[in-house]
């Protein structure tokens, strides 16, 4: 697999990491987790309610995906993967995200897969991509998942 960005997304931070790491083990892509993009932020504010903190948070989260993307676009080997790891919701500020890393692949000249880590039915609908190609996997398994995920990719 080479110059290609994994969009996993799905409700279980452990589930979407625990896959991310396998795609990462199975092809030497780099994992990009959106718990650590937010630590930097949530860990000096109240976060315990994230739905209700300010915009000002929020756009500090941005910044950060911002400073982490543009790097990956301007300084990171151009054959090198990444897996994105993010609980994307029907809404603005994550169907956002879900683009911004796509017009990164893009810009970059990567292949952009998006994959629905899909599981119990979810209290808030998760974003629907825009790629004919997108994934859905509902398998509980990560080392399953992940290997299906490369095969789509083409690694």
């Amino acid at each position: 697999m080479n110059n290609t960005f994994i969009y996993l997304n799905g409700e279980t931070p452990a589930r979407r990491l625990a896959v991310a790491e396998a795609i990462a083990a199975a092809t030497g892509a780099r994992v990009v987790d959106s718990q650590a993009i937010y630590a930097p932020i949530f860990n000096v504010v109240d976060s315990s309610h994230p739905m209700n903190l300010p915009d000002a948070v929020w756009a500090g989260v941005d910044a950060v995906w911002n400073a982490v993307l543009a790097t990956i676009e301007t300084a990171s080997p151009k054959d090198w993967s990444f897996v994105f790891t993010h609980a994307g919701y029907d809404i603005p500020a994550d169907v956002g995200v879900y683009r911004t890393v796509r017009e990164t692949a893009q810009r970059r000249g990567a292949r952009f897969l998006p994959v629905t880590l899909a599981s119990a039915p979810s209290k808030r609908a998760l974003l629907k991509f825009e790629e004919s190609d997108a994934l859905a996997v509902a398998d509980a398994d990560a080392g399953r998942v992940a290997a299906q995920i490369v095969a789509a990719a083409g690694g």
